[in-house]
């Protein structure tokens, strides 16, 4: 075992035996001069992230200042301009509202985000199965979610980069290490995941390498690369998506740099389509 994997599972070892905290610690509403940072970040760009693309998207300067509502549509080749997304925000730019549809959930689902002193205090979702509800803390120097399965979330930025450790009942139960521009995921003492990034800015040039368990023929575990994700400028206002080196999405935007289209390219252009997303805003 080499000297850096030793000191990460003797650290790892160590944070997972610490004993219990007092959740009701990080339950304050104490938030700094980086708090909004926090908030920016975990809303930003939600409809990617269904694409596993929130944080490639993140190094496109997209402009949405002055926007009231966006809605998202998708042109399928039996249906056209079907609604699957729509957010609102408020004057400040903040987002008040999300509507996803059951076309692109499998679910449909309402989110609604409330705010104290401009920033963020609550997630409410609706579902047909009922009402969840996050509440959201601030307190040295980081922002902690309380989820409605009662895990305590603390989050710690590193540059636009967000880590977390989850706690139930005050034990800790899933631990994000950062290791460079690696971050590591460690549950129950394993490692389960890792992600490195070129940059932690989230800047153009960006390349997102993903690691996750596998098991060899021995059913020894090791973190094994499965996806290497980059962002190519084509132009001004066009990008591409790589992801293992083939070009599976494109951006464009406009001449104000608003989201104008988003294509998710076919693997075999002659037996499938291309699937088109549309965004249309509307403006205060």
């Amino acid at each position: 075992m080499n000297s850096l994997r030793f000191i990460t599972l003797i650290y790892s070892i160590g944070i997972f035996g610490q004993s219990k905290i007092d959740e009701s610690h990080y339950k304050v509403f104490q938030p700094d001069a980086n708090s909004s940072k926090y908030n920016e970040t975990y809303t930003q760009n939600f409809f990617f992230g269904n694409f596993g693309l929130k944080q490639l998207i993140s190094a496109v300067p997209i402009d949405n200042s002055s926007v009231k509502s966006l809605e998202i549509s998708v042109n399928t080749p039996t249906q056209k301009n079907l609604p699957i997304m729509q957010l609102h925000y408020d004057e400040q730019g903040k987002l008040k509202q999300m509507q996803i549809e059951e076309a692109f959930f499998g679910e449909k689902m309402n989110i609604e985000y409330h705010y104290k002193d401009e920033l963020l205090s609550e997630e409410i979702i609706t579902q047909n199965s009922g009402t969840k509800k996050n509440t959201f803390y601030y307190t040295k120097g980081k922002m902690v979610i309380e989820t409605d399965k009662d895990v305590l979330d603390v989050y710690s930025l590193h540059g636009k980069v967000l880590s977390k450790m989850s706690y139930l009942d005050g034990n800790l139960v899933l631990l994000d290490r950062m290791e460079g521009k690696c971050r590591i995921t460690y549950y129950k003492r394993h490692s389960i995941s890792k992600t490195c990034f070129s940059n932690l800015d989230l800047k153009l040039p960006l390349n997102i390498e993903e690691y996750s368990n596998n098991e060899d023929k021995n059913g020894k575990l090791s973190l094994t690369q499965t996806k290497n994700s980059s962002l190519s400028k084509k132009s001004e206002f066009e990008y591409a998506v790589f992801i293992n080196n083939r070009e599976t999405y494109q951006l464009n935007l406009t001449e104000d740099y608003r989201i104008k289209t988003f294509h998710s390219l076919p693997v075999n252009p002659k037996k499938e389509n291309q699937i088109n997303y549309t965004f249309t805003y509307t403006y205060y």
